[in-house]
């Protein structure tokens, strides 16, 4: 591992594996692009797609947060509560009405086997149309959703599975969370607070140690979370947790560098394609 950064706060981190993720702006495109996509099949069928209101990605915590709360004034605003999640407008979802042939060039048939749905576009194409019918045409199978995810997401039979990143980061994380320095800098943070009367031992999960539920920006939480930043600072917790996650990331990387290639190339033709559909 490379000489440990002091971080006194977590604002923007990269990491090794970000470059073979959409960002939050490539993944709006990509939305527009699938919802592009959906329109065009249901015009098949003589139906006008009627999509939700376009959202940006739902994520629980930003990557600034990765290690628990860490940046000063945003615990002093906000406390334990997700700035993103507690700025973002609170949306009705409505449904959209369907009618039952509508339904089904949608959604395809409700008692479709998943096992049988095809995991390409090329493989649907290949196979017979969805056993429901909408008008006196067939429908994709799993309906005009399952065509945009596969003509977007996976075109070929060698498209890698969307999956495939997040489960090597997960791999990741498990993997740094149970190294000898992150547990040796987790031990002096939660010694810091101690200090202060905070029983807590994991900085990932401190608002749940501190039972304090839905009360997360209150005025108790606001005061432990500036502890806690001021915990994390002493000991540069930010810093050895990243530096330790990001050699993790990279050994990853190195690991799969050939399935990796595959998915950054295909990404960026995704991203070409939807850029095509949304221009």
């Amino acid at each position: 591992m490379a000489v440990v950064p002091v971080m006194a706060e977590a604002t923007v981190l990269k990491f090794p594996l970000d470059v073979f993720e959409a960002s939050d702006e490539q993944q709006r495109t990509l939305g527009r692009a699938q919802s592009v996509l959906i329109a065009r099949c249901m015009a098949r069928f003589g139906f006008t797609y009627r999509g939700g209101e376009e959202r940006s990605p739902e994520r629980p915590e930003s990557v600034s947060r990765r290690f628990g709360v860490g940046d000063p004034r945003t615990a002093e605003r906000y406390g334990y509560a997700n700035p993103s999640a507690a700025r973002a407008p609170q949306k009705r979802v409505k449904g959209l009405g369907l009618t039952r042939p509508e339904e089904i060039a949608l959604l395809g048939e409700p008692d479709l086997d998943p096992a049988k749905l095809p995991n390409s576009q090329q493989e649907a194409e290949q196979q017979a149309a969805g056993a429901g019918k909408a008008g006196d045409r067939r429908p994709p199978a799993g309906g005009c959703t399952r065509e945009s995810y596969l003509k977007l997401y996976a075109p070929r039979p060698d498209s890698v599975d969307l999956l495939y990143v997040f489960n090597l980061r997960n791999r990741a994380d498990s993997e740094y969370r149970e190294d000898s320095r992150v547990r040796a800098v987790d031990k002096s943070w939660s010694a810091c607070m101690a200090k202060s009367g905070y029983k807590v031992t994991d900085p990932h999960d401190a608002a749940d140690e501190l039972g304090l539920g839905d009360r997360r920006s209150s005025a108790e939480a606001i005061t432990a979370a500036k502890t806690d930043v001021r915990c994390k600072r002493q000991v540069n917790l930010l810093g050895v947790h990243y530096s330790v996650l990001s050699a993790y990331e990279q050994r990853a990387a190195e690991q799969n560098a050939e399935t990796l290639k595959l998915v950054k190339d295909q990404l960026d033709e995704r991203l070409r394609t939807a850029a095509a559909l949304t221009g």
